[in-house]
């Protein structure tokens, strides 16, 4: 691993030229194309003939997708013909697609892009360059986790091209400990993790019989793992126990006693550091130096120590590894879920809720949120309120598009037609009834877009009413259309909801927003 001591991506490039194309891994969005951006005026890769081809690839992009470099991409046109590309989730399908063929083509020799290039798309580089090491994970800074830098490091080395593939870490002077602790020995373990959600327990009750519930609930992946980690730590203290107490029993009786060379050796080492100039003015001093004296004027063991110290040492280590098994299986114990019990408490919620009677059968709201799997108790309340139903397909769109939204911080949209009170209403009620706020996330601010794009807006006017990337946009439709679809679904038999729907969705999957499949 070569580490590049340098702020400037300009010069990491530059120190790297023989080893390219590379993949430049950057933890936001933002950063890919101001770097992008900063390499761009530096840098050109591409022969005049390599631009042609460029040139090729992008008029067959534009031609099914007018507008492609419009708004903020105007830039990235000039950057892919000078061999330079970024790649993260705010683009659009058809950007991204068309980045991602230039570059399979090797007309990108540097493509800054996010880590979630490196996970289910297979291009290779001759090298792998981090920006940085640390990244925030939605709550603070920190580190990469082993298996995150082996994820991305792994994507260097091409099989037919490259004998190596090379890493590079841009180091900030602030961070040294950037580095140094990657190690594929240590690479964190898959952990399996079961979400016991209101699509989970209804699941469960209308087709599972209770010995199946109770063995999906003790047999889990999750369970496995945690009895399994907690057995082996249990095993190891055992036999650090064995150790210990093995290795004290070659001590003799004169061990920590006055006579004893262990002890002894301790004192004088205690007795030089009490004599020290800083040490004497301390009032406690004198009298501890007269004790050591006093212990050390009676006869010494003439024994050979050696192994006494090695043993000591010993027991030393073996007890710093017995503390951190035992801080280990405290906090699995402490973070252990008790399925069973998260299991009772959401069917307690929806029988509140009315979703289950009394002996767990399903009841009308229950069937329905059998078949939503995203935030299934607000869209089945949103339904069995009468809000979407009385709601006009506009604004059924623009309340649909809100479903499991979290806002970024900086976003903005400019206002629709409806104010929405009514759901943040029926939000605030579920919340006050017990509903956990990761169960009911919902969000005004994209359902204007939503209501625009059904009234016929184009992508560009789309993009003209807020700050948000293009790709963005074009996740928040197909989210709802999913939704939609979702709801269709549970409709059932309520031909008049499912035809509503259907005509909502029909209206939003167009042009863009239609996925070919």
């Amino acid at each position: 691993m070569v580490l590049a001591n340098t702020t400037s991506c300009a010069g990491v490039i530059e120190a790297i030229q023989d080893h390219l194309p590379a993949l430049y891994f950057v933890f936001s969005r933002g950063r890919t194309e101001q770097l992008a951006e900063e390499l761009g005026r530096e840098w050109d890769f591409l022969l005049p003939e390599e631009k042609d081809r460029v040139s090729e690839y992008i008029a067959g992009a534009e031609k099914g997708n007018p507008g492609l470099f419009g708004g903020r991409r105007k830039h990235l046109r000039r950057l892919l013909l000078q061999g330079i590309g970024y790649h993260h989730a705010g683009l659009s399908p058809a950007l991204k697609e068309l980045v991602e063929n230039l570059y399979e083509a090797r007309l990108i020799f540097v493509l800054f892009c996010t880590e979630t290039f490196a996970v289910g798309i297979n291009f290779p580089a001759a090298s792998t360059v981090f920006d940085t090491t640390r990244k925030w994970d939605g709550r603070n800074h920190r580190g990469l986790l082993n298996r995150e830098f082996f994820q991305m490091a792994g994507r260097a080395g091409r099989r037919g091209f490259d004998r190596v593939g090379h890493v590079y870490i841009n180091i900030d002077e602030k961070f040294p400990e950037q580095t140094g602790f990657f190690d594929e020995n240590e690479v964190e373990p898959v952990r399996g993790r079961l979400i016991i959600s209101p699509n989970t327990v209804l699941s469960l009750l209308h087709w599972k019989t209770g010995e199946e519930i109770e063995r999906f609930l003790s047999q889990n992946l999750a369970v496995y793992q945690n009895s399994k980690e907690t057995r082996n730590l249990e095993q190891e203290l055992k036999t650090l126990e064995e150790k210990i107490f093995a290795l004290r029993g070659s001590f003799c009786e004169d061990k920590d006693g006055p006579a004893c060379p262990l002890l002894r050796n301790k004192l004088k080492k205690e007795l030089n550091r009490l004599r020290h100039r800083k040490r004497r003015k301390n009032p406690e001093t004198p009298g501890r130096i007269a004790e050591i004296k006093s212990i050390l004027a009676q006869p010494a063991k003439g024994c050979l120590y050696h192994d006494c110290r090695d043993a000591h040492d010993e027991i030393a280590a073996l007890v710093e590894r017995k503390k951190e098994l035992v801080r280990r299986n405290r906090y699995l114990k402490k973070h252990a879920t008790d399925y069973h019990q998260e299991f009772r408490r959401m069917c307690d919620l929806l029988e509140k809720l009315g979703f289950i009677d009394e002996n767990k059968k399903l009841l009308p709201r229950g069937l329905f949120a059998l078949h939503v799997h995203v935030q299934e108790i607000l869209v089945t309340e949103l339904v069995f309120s009468g809000i979407l139903r009385d709601a006009s397909p506009a604004e059924a769109a623009s309340i649909l598009a809100g479903i499991d939204y979290q806002p970024g911080r900086d976003e903005v949209v400019l206002p629709g037609e409806y104010p929405m009170d009514n759901v943040a209403l029926l939000r605030s009620e579920l919340l006050n009834a017990g509903v956990p706020e990761h169960l009911c996330v919902w969000s005004p601010l994209p359902g204007p877009l939503a209501e625009a794009w059904y009234k016929g807006a184009t992508f560009e006017e789309l993009q003209k009413r807020c700050n948000l990337h293009e790709g963005d946009i074009f996740s928040i439709i197909r989210r709802e259309i999913d939704i939609l679809r979702q709801i269709e679904r549970a409709a059932g038999e309520d031909t008049a909801l499912r035809l509503a729907m259907n005509d909502i969705r029909s209206v939003l999957d167009r042009d863009e927003m239609a996925v070919l499949i």
